[in-house]
């Protein structure tokens, strides 16, 4: 079809566009990084849709899987008064899936923020309890949204609110692995966990819908600043932070909010049944927060004028960093971590419209690796044996320094693990470090061989301000990993180990946590079993 004229706003422009058999399009609704929605006319049944094309071609497996995991999920929930309704999906011929989908003439929940400020209590506690029903009826059908925020949140025809954009969702099934994906997800709604590569939960949705909720409340997300400006390391820190409070808010709504985003999965609410009914029954009192004036969220301001979307099954468009291997020095010893590459311009300023890189983890897992680390929930008093350095330091897990060659380390106050403590790959962005805890039994990159206190001269958990520490380069050192090694790692040459260290998380560090981990690894491979200490 050839469409000119108010289409594009230039009589000039003639632009063919896809029109699926059945489907007259009408005009761009929003374009964004993966699709472009349309306003189109179902001709059989005489109705408005939105036609939402996708920009890739379905070329591989992946791309179908992702394609196929969207539609099912969006159909099992279609029925749902606050889901938008799937109507139809297929391929072009061209081989671009495309969705039909209930038209969302009002926009979404962003675009009310956008234009009319703050909503009252009354409404926001309103549209939580819905969408919250809409989520439990998600998770009880095995599906996890993993993006639920603002602009995720439509508003139809009847002025009802409705959850769209199941493209990143999840579906997991006991005894299946999930492929590892590496979503576009948003930061500022995104559950903490995320950015240490967690498995997705029903308790994540929880907090990225409460994250929604205080929004509206606010016109911003929980951990955002007024005017906006916040990188994304500093977002990840305030993640481990309180909530802040919401002034003029009933203090029962803005309790149950900080219950649904506490920062430990295990401390929040478990699921969205829960928080509905939480938000149901809260007293507002009578006095509701009122909207004074339009305030821009955040996380959706745009990174540079784009068309307005307002049927948010456009994908925004995404700054994406990728994972990388980057190499680095610890005692003259080459080593490995994951770095987040985030241009600078997402750095300087990650609450304009960043959906950026977030890897997530969907393989199944032991309960082990869901913990963050370091983590004193587990702590138990160290043996009181050694140098008066180590006194009263708590090395959060069992420690010894019996057949422990890091406690030889003079001035150090080092201790080894009691059992073997490993880990998956290290994450670093601007010096802060976040790591996995995992099972020794399966393949993991690094193990612990030494735990000692932070140099009483660099009381930090900022890992560029440690590295080049005379202490940390004696004990973390390839001698001290080649004296450590049990069992089948005598038989791996020193040569071929790489040593590391991890800080204290910035979560442990606020709580008052002071010790570092020492950690090795095989140079371009993964670790099978405990190579340093006693397998647990």
């Amino acid at each position: 079809m050839i469409v000119g004229g108010s289409l594009w706003g230039n009589s000039e422009v003639r632009t063919e566009l896809p029109e699926p058999p059945g489907y007259r399009v009408v005009e761009v609704l929003g374009q964004g990084g993966f699709a472009t929605v349309y306003r189109a006319h179902q001709l059989a049944v005489g109705r408005e849709v939105a036609l939402k094309i996708d920009s890739r071609v379905l070329s591989d497996t992946r791309d179908r899987q992702r394609f196929l995991r969207e539609v099912t999920a969006a159909g099992q929930l279609s029925s749902h008064p606050n889901v938008v309704a799937l109507y139809d999906a297929g391929v072009l011929a061209d081989g671009r899936p495309f969705m039909v989908l209930e038209l969302c003439p009002n926009g979404s929940l962003a675009d009310r923020l956008r234009t009319s400020g703050r909503l009252p209590a009354t409404e926001a506690r309103a549209i939580g309890v819905r969408i919250a029903d809409a989520l439990a009826a998600a998770h009880a059908s095995g599906v996890l949204h993993r993006d639920v925020k603002p602009g995720n949140i439509m508003i139809n025809r009847y002025n009802s609110v409705a959850l769209t954009d199941f493209g990143l969702a999840a579906m997991p099934r006991p005894g299946h692995e999930l492929s590892v994906t590496r979503g576009s997800l948003t930061p500022a709604y995104a559950p903490p966990e995320a950015f240490r590569m967690a498995d997705p939960s029903p308790a994540g949705d929880v907090y990225s819908l409460a994250a929604s909720v205080y929004a509206l409340l606010r016109g911003r997300p929980p951990h955002y600043p007024d005017d906006g400006d916040l990188s994304l390391a500093e977002l990840i820190v305030r993640h481990t932070q309180p909530v802040p409070d919401l002034p003029g808010v009933p203090p029962a709504l803005s309790e149950i909010l900080r219950h649904a985003m506490a920062a430990d999965p295990a401390d929040r609410m478990p699921d969205a049944a829960m928080l509905r009914d939480a938000l149901d029954s809260v007293d507002l009192g009578t006095v509701p927060l009122a909207g004074p004036s339009p305030v821009r969220p955040a996380a959706e301001v745009p990174l540079h004028a784009r068309p307005t979307v307002p049927q948010a099954s456009a994908t925004e468009p995404e700054i994406t960093a990728a994972a990388e291997t980057v190499p680095a020095t610890i005692g003259g010893r080459r080593r490995r971590f994951a770095f987040v590459g985030v241009p600078l311009l997402a750095l300087a300023s990650a609450g304009l419209a960043v959906t950026g890189f977030l890897a997530l983890q969907d393989n199944d897992s032991s309960d082990d690796t869901k913990a963050s680390a370091p983590s004193t929930s587990s702590s138990r008093p160290a043996e009181t044996r050694g140098g008066s350095s180590s006194a009263g330091v708590d090395f959060t897990v069992p420690s010894v320094t019996d057949g422990c060659p890091a406690a030889d380390v003079a001035g150090a106050g080092a201790r080894c693990p009691a059992t073997a403590e490993c880990w998956g790959g290290l994450v670093a962005i601007s010096g802060l470090v976040t790591v996995t805890r995992t099972d020794c039994t399966k393949p993991h990159y690094w193990e612990t061989f030494a735990i000692a206190p932070l140099p009483a001269d660099r009381m930090t958990n900022n890992q560029h301000e440690l590295k080049d520490h005379p202490l940390l380069l004696r004990l973390c050192s390839t001698d001290v990993l080649t004296r450590s090694r049990k069992g089948s790692a005598l038989a791996i040459p020193p040569e071929n180990w790489e040593t590391d260290f991890i800080p204290p998380s910035p979560t442990d560090f606020a709580k008052g946590v002071r010790v570092f981990r020492c950690v090795g690894s095989v140079s371009g491979g993964e670790l099978a079993g405990a190579k340093f200490r006693p397998g647990a």
